[in-house]
Formats: C-alpha cells, sequence, structure tokens
C-alpha cells in the first residue's frame, strides 16, 4: 500500500520579514506628515485667535 506525500506546514520555519517588507511607504509618511501638520496648523490659529480676543478684551484695542 503506498501512501501520498503530503507536506507538512510545520516543517517550515518562521522567517523574519526583510527590511524591505517592513519599510512604510513614501505615500503613507506623506499622508501622516501631511494630517499632522494640518492639525498643528488648526490648533495654532485657534490659540493664535483666542489669545489675540482676550488681549483685544482686555486692552480694548
Amino acid at each position: 500500500m503506498k501512501q501520498k506525500h503530503t507536506k507538512s506546514q510545520t516543517t517550515q520555519l518562521y522567517q523574519e520579514p526583510t527590511a524591505a517588507e517592513m519599510r512604510t511607504s513614501r505615500l503613507s509618511i506623506i499622508l501622516a506628515n501631511t494630517k499632522e501638520f494640518a492639525i498643528f496648523a488648526i490648533i495654532a490659529l485657534v490659540f493664535w485667535f483666542a489669545i489675540t480676543a482676550a488681549l483685544v478684551a482686555m486692552a480694548g484695542g
């Protein structure tokens, strides 16, 4: 009686991903940086308007 040879999944060892596979794509980096800058710019403008309004209210400009 012949048995069919099946390839076992346990015979393959785990291989760490290469540096190229782990690298984040340039588009993802650019989009993340753009989003963070937009958030920073909006927060900076809100604080600037708030500080300016407070100074105008106190000094009566």
